[in-house]
């Protein structure tokens, strides 16, 4: 059965709290700014202290006396928010049952988009990694390195990025409108209409030096088949060693991640799975890898999740010299659960760690070559620094 890094499943529970509190023999009870006491409302005295019934008595209080009561969508949907923020983890979010739907609707692939990866920033912003060409996003003028201040007029703190996707994505022929922050310019807005996106599995292209370059896009059903078509199409052509550009890749499929793995380590564990309450699971190379020739990965703080399986798999083998940025830290496993008024819950359930057990999650995968540039300098080989030092790595290999 194939590994998803992420999992769609079904239930819940788990709300905040609210109640009267007791302190050294003294009851503590809500007071005007006259200094009168209030007296407690009659019959929404909680005598249970289970989460239910606490959340049940702060609902029917701010129904009864709040000055502006809310909805009971909204406290449902601030009680859900409270109780994963408690969980301390990065990726929980709550899709409520129009989310959630969109979200079905896009995996079924009614939904197109605009023709560019999307990671998110140091600060949990969303950040264009690869712009494609011919796409609505080129054409009107997206950069890699652009961040999405809003997302039809849409701001957070903190995004998470399948709602990030969610928004950007919609049905064809519609628009999305996106006010870009580029480096120290001011803010701008663009306009711009979703189409139906073509998007290759592989860049390629030969460098001096017999050098074939590969650059994987993200880690679908059809990775590991096409990069080791690219593979073996440069050994024809002659090509002494291999540079695997992971930047920008957020990840994908973890059978496909250890597919790829195995198309340069003929044995061993690839990645181990660390889920509570299970034994550790080992996933290892399937066998039949199709080169031994010198090898160097490039990533950045975009490259997540399979990448991060990948880079730290051939880093533990030294099958491969790691050139670029500490990468995201997501070597952790999300589910998606159903909920019973429509919507869904996304947690956390398991930690990815390397061959030799290193924990991801959190901390990345660290270079051994480190170096730090501007990512829309990608586009220019002549000015991309890393690609200049993953070629230099290379080349001393031979």
């Amino acid at each position: 059965m194939k590994s998803v890094l992420k999992a769609f499943v079904a239930s819940l529970v788990v709300l905040t709290v609210g109640a009267s509190a007791f302190l050294g023999g003294v009851y503590f009870q809500r007071v005007a700014d006259t200094g009168v006491p209030v007296p407690s409302v009659p019959g929404l005295a909680a005598p249970k202290s289970d989460v239910g019934s606490l959340v049940d008595q702060v609902k029917g209080l701010i129904q009864k006396e709040a000055l502006e009561p809310s909805s009971d969508t909204t406290i449902t949907t601030k009680a859900i928010e409270g109780a994963l923020a408690s969980l301390d983890d990065t990726y929980a979010a709550y899709f409520d049952p129009k989310q959630y739907g969109e979200f079905q609707m896009d995996s079924k692939g009614e939904f197109y988009g605009i023709g560019v990866t999307i990671g998110l920033s140091k600060d949990n912003q969303p950040v264009v990694n690869t712009v494609f060409d011919g796409t609505p996003a080129k054409k009107a003028g997206l950069k890699a390195g652009d961040i999405f201040a809003s997302i039809d007029g849409l701001t957070r703190k903190k995004w998470d990025l399948d709602e990030v996707v969610s928004h950007v994505r919609g049905p064809i022929g519609t628009k999305v409108k996106l006010q870009i922050k580029r480096g120290k310019d001011a803010p701008f807005t663009v306009s711009i209409t979703r189409d139906r996106i073509v998007v290759p599995n592989t860049m390629k292209k030969t460098f001096p030096g017999k050098v074939g370059y590969v650059r994987l896009m993200s880690f679908n059903e059809r990775a590991a088949a096409d990069l080791g078509d690219a593979i073996r199409e440069f050994d024809k052509k002659g090509m002494r060693g291999y540079i695997l550009d992971l930047r920008g890749n957020p990840g994908g499929l973890l059978t496909s991640a250890v597919q790829v793995c195995s198309l340069f380590v003929e044995d061993g564990v690839i990645v181990r799975v660390d889920e509570r309450g299970k034994p550790e699971e080992e996933n290892r190379a399937i066998g039949g890898a199709i080169t031994s020739k010198p090898l160097v990965v490039l990533i950045d703080f975009h490259s997540a999740s399979a990448s991060e399986i990948v880079a730290g798999a051939l880093q533990d083998y030294k099958r491969a010299v790691i050139v670029g940025e500490t990468s995201y830290g997501k070597g952790s496993v999300q589910t998606v659960r159903k909920l019973d008024n429509g919507g869904a819950i996304k947690f956390t359930i398991a930690h990815y760690l390397t061959p030799k057990k290193r924990v991801i999650n959190k901390k990345g995968v660290v270079p051994d070559v480190v170096v730090k540039m501007d990512m829309a300098l990608q586009d220019t080989p002549a000015k991309d620094s890393q690609l200049q030092a993953a070629l230099s790595v290379l080349r001393g290999k031979f």
